[in-house]
Order: structure tokens, then C-alpha cells, then sequence
């Protein structure tokens, strides 16, 4: 692994914009808080854009825009940061969706009061989440990783609806204890680096070439595994979410679902598998069938659902199940199609997320019954769900198609009993995305409040478009993005002495 300087310094650029832009906030008058939030969050996506100039696609597996800072020589931590093929992917991600989050706030009229805390919110999440997706520091990661935690629950806490408090305390408590089982397997890891080279480390390049025992890989395979089973979700780990998404703004929701979540999956394949390679090969089967577990389970709980916004919670937690159960296949397609479906993922999701705070603006009801039939009286934005449905699904040219697709050919690859049943589980999750398109719209009767129903226009059609562009760059062209982190996938199979491809 190489490190490259070039354009070093465009990372921490693009964590101090969202920092400046809260200042301005704060010290702006009331009127100009919206057009500098909007501004801000655009600028530092274009700056996460401008990085994709500093790379070299034939050698995505090195890290770029590297820089490195000790912080505590004696402990071996230091502010290292940069991304390799697959960091770049989920640190554009990760501000493309803020920028989408705050744009869509902007005519959002559940948003009335606060302004300046919101949307400082929001910008310092940004902040924070490219602090997860590109540092290389295991102590440097965690920092970040806890701190997206803190305007999260202020955002659920504040501005969202009636049981906000009680979702943002649950939010707080599972992601807060989950962390501590990092914070100790990271304080292990370092001990053991330091057992073995004579210096602390928490610097990822640096531990996964430790010699650990395969009793060792497997308990400290277990702590990291908690954290981020908790974080992804993934069934038994996952109770606080519906509830979270449930109370959350839309805005809330959306950077939830859409890059929160992905954290935990990014870090699972980041870490417990590039660092436990071993522990990952011994407990492959029960990781696929726990992502499996979590499908059938997370796609029955979601028809149950007579909330919508409860109803996405719970589809998400489905999708995380394909991303699990595809990475523990411990193969090429199987890293491929987890990745493919993070990226798909975090595109449906926030528009789910947003067709059902647009639904709630209109009808000022999340309640499946009250809102049957609605969408009918909306030409435009009944395109959009269509769409976004059909893609979430997993039809082919739709956004999740690829990932389901890679995840049955990885499955294959152990034997067909198992692509059988990842088949079977695939089915349920069309079953329940075909009934929530059947609720919008078939059911409900004419009625007449629905006749003066406004169409979607204006920024947030602009918002539902961009994301609707996303979904089918990913269905129709997956190979723009698998130029993008195949190299760092076939990098990390390396690592882990697990190439098949």
C-alpha cells in the first residue's frame, strides 16, 4: 500500500467548510440562515468531487490526499487521514446526502423554529462523517464515529414529532454502550500491537498485519462486531431504529438511513474483516445466516407496519441483512454486491424517507390507512414513487438490482442451497415493497381533500430528481462505481488471503 500526498489537505477542507458555515449561522440574521446552509453543504460536496481529480483509478487500492499527524507518539494515535477506492465512495455519499438533507429542509414547513441549531446540526454531522469514512487512526475513527452521535439525537430530541425524546434517549443508549465495546477492542488491539512489535498502534495499516491468535481474532472480532451490528443494524441489534426514524424529521431520516447506518457496515467490512481475517473465516456461516435471519425477519415486521415512516425503518433493516450476508460470503462478488448495495441503499432510503415526509406535509398523517390512495391526485410525484419503489425492489435496472444479483452469484460460490435461500429471501423483500405500492396506490377512496393536493415542484422535485438520477446511474452503469472501490475490495481479499474471484 502506497501513500500519496498530492491534493493533501482537501479532506480536512472539506470537514472545516461545514464548521465555517456554522459560524456564519450563528452569527447571520435569521432570514440568511437557509441560502448559507444550502450553500455551505453545496460547497463542501463540491470540494468531495474536486478529490476525485487527486486519484489514480488504476491504483484505487493506495491511499490518497493522505496526511498524518501524531497526536500521542507514545500511544501510537495520530490524525491520519485519506481514502483508497472505497473510502471515496461513502465520503461522497456522505456529502452529496447532507447537501440533499439541508436543500430539502429548506422548504420543509415542519421546520419553523431553531433554524440556526438545525441546520448546524446537519452541517457538523457532515463534518463528522467524513471524519469516519476516511481515517486510517482506529482511535481517530472512533472519535468521529461517537461524535456523529450528539447532533443526531438533538435533531430526533428537538424537531421531531411526539415521541421524540424517548427515541432520541433509546438512539442515544444503544449507539453509546455499543461504542464502549469498540472503544475496548481498539485498547486490545493496540495492546496486542504492541506485544508483538514493541509499539502501541492504532493505525490500520500498521494492525492488520499483526499475527493474532484465532481465539484472539474471535473475541475481539465479537467487540468490534457489537458496535457496529448495533450501528448497521442488523436482527437482534436493531429495536432502536424504527423507533428512531419514526419520531426523526425527514431531514433526520434521511442522513439516518442514507450514511448513519452505513457506518457500521463500512466498518464491518473495513475492519472485522480486514483485521480478524481469520475469526471472519471460522464464523462466516453464522454472520450469512444472521444477515439472512435479519431479511426474512426485517421484510415481515415491515408489512406488519401500519406507519409509514416505520414502514422504511424496517426496509431498511432489510437491505442491511443483503449487506451483511453478502460480505461474510468472504468472496469477490459477495464484497461487491455488499458495497453496490450500501451505495443503492443510501439513495432509496433517503428518497423513501423523503416520499414519506412529503405524504405527512400534505396529509399531516404518517398512518398507512389515512394515507391509501393519495399519491393518485400527485402525476409527478407518483412517477417518483413508482420509481423509487421499482428500484428498491430490486427490479432489474433498478438501483438494489445488483447487489441482490452479486450477493445469489457470491452465495453460489459456497453452494446452491445457500443461493436458494438468499433467492427466497430476495422475494420477500419485493413482496413488501410491492404492498407499499400498493397502499399509495390502490387502496383509499376518492376523496375530495385529496383533489387539492399540491404536486411535488420546485426544490424538492429538484431533490426527489437528483436521487432519482442516482438509483438508475447505479441499476443501469454499476461500472462507474466499480471502477471506483473493486480495487480497494480485491485489496482487502488480499489482506485476508481470500481472493476468489
Amino acid at each position: 500500500m502506497h501513500y500519496y500526498t498530492y491534493g493533501a489537505g482537501l479532506i480536512n477542507v472539506s470537514m472545516l467548510l461545514p464548521i465555517i458555515t456554522t459560524v456564519l449561522l450563528i452569527l447571520a440574521p435569521e432570514k440568511y440562515v437557509k441560502p448559507i446552509a444550502f450553500i455551505g453543504s453545496f460547497l463542501t460536496f463540491l470540494v468531495s468531487l474536486y478529490s476525485l481529480k487527486f486519484l489514480d483509478f488504476s491504483h484505487l487500492s493506495d491511499i490518497y490526499l493522505y496526511e498524518n499527524y501524531p497526536i500521542i507518539k507514545e500511544l501510537g494515535i495520530s490524525y491520519s487521514v485519506g481514502v483508497d477506492g472505497l473510502s471515496e465512495v461513502f465520503y461522497i455519499l456522505s456529502t452529496f446526502v447532507s447537501f440533499l438533507a439541508i436543500a430539502w429542509s429548506v422548504k420543509d414547513i415542519q421546520i419553523k423554529f431553531r433554524l440556526k441549531e438545525y441546520y448546524s446540526m446537519f452541517l457538523l454531522t457532515t463534518t463528522f462523517l467524513i471524519g469516519v469514512f476516511t481515517a486510517w487512526d482506529l482511535v481517530v475513527f472512533y472519535v468521529f464515529y461517537e461524535l456523529t452521535l450528539i447532533p443526531m439525537i438533538f435533531v430526533i430530541g428537538v424537531w421531531g414529532y411526539k415521541l421524540r425524546l424517548y427515541s432520541a434517549y433509546k438512539f442515544f443508549i444503544y449507539i453509546y454502550i455499543s461504542s464502549l465495546f469498540l472503544l475496548l477492542g481498539i485498547m486490545a488491539l493496540s495492546a496486542y500491537s504492541f506485544k508483538e512489535t514493541g509499539k502501541f498502534s492504532a493505525f490500520y495499516p500498521n494492525l492488520v498485519h499483526l499475527h493474532l491468535p484465532l481465539s484472539v481474532q474471535i473475541f475481539l472480532f465479537v467487540l468490534f462486531f457489537i458496535a457496529f451490528a448495533v450501528k448497521t443494524p442488523i436482527v437482534p441489534f436493531h429495536t432502536w431504529l424504527p423507533d428512531a426514524h419514526g419520531e426523526a424529521p425527514t431531514a433526520g431520516s434521511v442522513v439516518l438511513a442514507a450514511i448513519l447506518l452505513k457506518m457500521g457496515s463500512y466498518a464491518l467490512l473495513r475492519f472485522n474483516i480486514g483485521l480478524f481475517p481469520e475469526a471472519s473465516k471460522y464464523l462466516w456461516l453464522p454472520m450469512v445466516m444472521l444477515g439472512i435471519i435479519t431479511i426474512i425477519y426485517a421484510s415481515w415486521m415491515t408489512i406488519a407496519q401500519n406507519n409509514i415512516k416505520r414502514f422504511v425503518a424496517y426496509s431498511s433493516v432489510s437491505h442491511m441483512g443483503f449487506i451483511v450476508a453478502a460480505m461474510f460470503m468472504l468472496t469477490f462478488q459477495g464484497f461487491r454486491g455488499s458495497t453496490i448495495e450500501m451505495i443503492a441503499h443510501g439513495f432509496s432510503s433517503a428518497a423513501l424517507f423523503m416520499i414519506a415526509g412529503f405524504i405527512y406535509n400534505r396529509l399531516h398523517s404518517f398512518n398507512t390507512k389515512t394515507i391509501a390512495g393519495s399519491v393518485r391526485y400527485m402525476p409527478v410525484f407518483s412517477i417518483l414513487v413508482a420509481l423509487t419503489g421499482f428500484s428498491a425492489m430490486g427490479l432489474p435496472g433498478g438501483s438494489s438490482f445488483w447487489g441482490k444479483f452479486s450477493t445469489i452469484v457470491a452465495a453460489k460460490e459456497h453452494s446452491l442451497d445457500l443461493a436458494l435461500l438468499v433467492l427466497v429471501s430476495s422475494f420477500f423483500s419485493a413482496l413488501y415493497m410491492l404492498y407499499f405500492l400498493r397502499n399509495l396506490f390502490l387502496e383509499g377512496k376518492s376523496e375530495g381533500s385529496f383533489l387539492a393536493f399540491v404536486d411535488i415542484r420546485g426544490v424538492k422535485l429538484a431533490v426527489m430528481l437528483a436521487l432519482a438520477i442516482c438509483m438508475f446511474s447505479v441499476g443501469l452503469f454499476p461500472f462507474l462505481y466499480y471502477n471506483v472501490f473493486d480495487a480497494s475490495l480485491i485489496h482487502l481479499l488480499g489482506i485476508a488471503n481470500m481472493i476468489k474471484r
